[in-house]
C-alpha cells in the first residue's frame, strides 16, 4: 500500500535486498499478472554500479546479445521515453527496444514510488 501500482515489494537477491519494479507497468503497459503469470516472469537485478538496490520484473528474458546479432539500427521514435536507446532489428525482422538502465536509476517517477 502506499506505493506506485508498478512498485511490487522486495525481494532478497542473493542475500540483499531489492525493490521490484514491474517494468511493463512502469512503462504504461497494463499486463495481467494471474499467480501462473507470475511463476513465468523474472528478476533482472540492476548492476550494482548504478547505486539502486532494484530488480525488474520482466516477462521473459531472450538472453544477452551484442549490436553485431542484429542487421540493422534506427534511433528511438521522437517520443519515446529518455531511457529508450536505438531500436534494432534481427535477422528474422524482430524489433529490440534498447533501454538505456542509467537513465532509468536516474528517472525521478522511477525513483519516487510513493502513490
Amino acid at each position: 500500500p502506499y506505493t506506485q501500482d508498478w512498485f511490487l515489494g522486495v525481494a532478497n537477491l542473493r542475500g540483499g535486498l531489492a525493490g521490484v519494479i514491474d517494468l511493463a507497468r512502469f512503462l504504461g503497459a497494463s499486463p495481467v499478472r494471474t499467480e501462473q503469470a507470475m511463476t513465468e516472469t523474472s528478476l533482472l537485478a540492476l548492476n550494482s554500479a548504478l547505486e539502486l538496490n532494484a530488480a525488474l520484473l520482466i516477462d521473459r528474458l531472450a538472453g544477452l546479445r551484442g549490436t553485431t546479432a542484429f542487421e540493422a539500427c534506427e534511433p528511438p521514435p521522437e517520443n519515446a521515453p529518455a531511457l529508450f536507446g536505438n531500436v534494432y532489428r534481427d535477422g528474422a525482422g524482430v524489433r529490440w527496444q534498447e533501454l538505456d538502465l542509467q537513465a532509468l536509476s536516474q528517472n525521478p517517477a522511477f525513483l519516487g514510488i510513493s502513490a
